[in-house]
């Protein structure tokens, strides 16, 4: 069964107690206390749901858009929950979902399916752990930066102690762009394994009944792109004033052309 692992999101309020904000968390975790806490991400302020020692929820605000809260592990469900009987809305900027196995010999046949499919679409694969002798090992497959990453790891290794060294989990990670987070505020847990390229990836390993979710793509600027904002951003304001000098932006580029093209003809004179 699919299941929250992390839920980090914005509300759209602007205080955590005014708005009601944290009774509704206290409520979703009996016995608990707010507290103040180190303020993150640039907010001005921070607090926390807390149990005794433990922290359940780290809520910031203050200097920026909303306030935000995040849970992870086990206490994720429990926000995902607070937040919707809240009833205010929000925006998340990374949910975590994950399903857990117990299966000897299952992480390397997940494995080895799951890396034959980034291969085979140039997806980024990163290895870490111990492949050597099978031991607390980790498969990511996408990028850092991407919307989506999909995650395998040994989850028994990482728990240590007397956990099953075959427990299995298989998490997907998702930080879905501005125009996608309201849509996500809606998702249930399983709906993440149906985010982006994921549906596709997961069809090697017997999962087929998954339908694609978008969550927005991560745009970045080739060198030449950045070359010219950083031509506009300079001399924005006088190739304007030059464009009005020879009446049309249309005719400043032939103006351009000109400037640059008589001095080269006048070197190779």
């Amino acid at each position: 069964m699919a299941r929250w692992d992390w839920y980090q999101s914005t509300v759209l309020v602007q205080d955590p107690q005014q708005s009601g904000l944290v009774d509704a968390l206290l409520r979703a975790w009996p016995l608990s206390d707010w507290a103040p806490a180190k303020n993150l991400n640039g907010y001005l302020y921070g607090g926390q749901i807390r149990r005794g020692d433990r922290t359940l929820c780290h809520v910031c605000w203050g200097g920026q858009t909303g306030v935000n809260c995040k849970s992870t592990s086990d206490e994720s469900p429990a926000l995902a929950a607070a937040l919707r009987e809240f009833g205010k809305p929000h925006l998340p900027t990374r949910v975590d979902t994950c399903e857990d196995w117990q299966e000897d010999g299952l992480f390397d046949s997940m494995a080895a399916r799951l890396i034959q499919y980034a291969q085979d679409n140039r997806l980024a694969i990163n290895q870490q752990g111990d492949w050597v002798r099978g031991e607390s090992r980790t498969l990511y497959l996408g990028s850092k930066d991407s919307p989506v990453r999909l995650v395998l790891y040994e989850k028994g290794y990482e728990q240590g102690g007397d956990a099953p060294r075959n427990w299995v989990r298989l998490e997907v990670r998702v930080r879905p762009k501005r125009d996608h987070r309201a849509a996500v505020a809606t998702w249930e847990p399983g709906h993440a394994f149906c985010a982006a390229w994921v549906p596709d990836a997961l069809k090697c390993i017997g999962w087929d009944h998954l339908e694609k979710k978008a969550v927005g793509t991560v745009w970045k600027r080739s060198d030449t792109e950045r070359a010219r904002a950083a031509l506009v951003k300079q001399y924005g304001a006088i190739m304007a004033q030059w464009a009005s000098d020879v009446g049309s932006w249309e005719a400043l580029g032939q103006a351009i052309g000109a400037a640059i093209v008589k001095p080269q003809m006048t070197e190779n004179a």
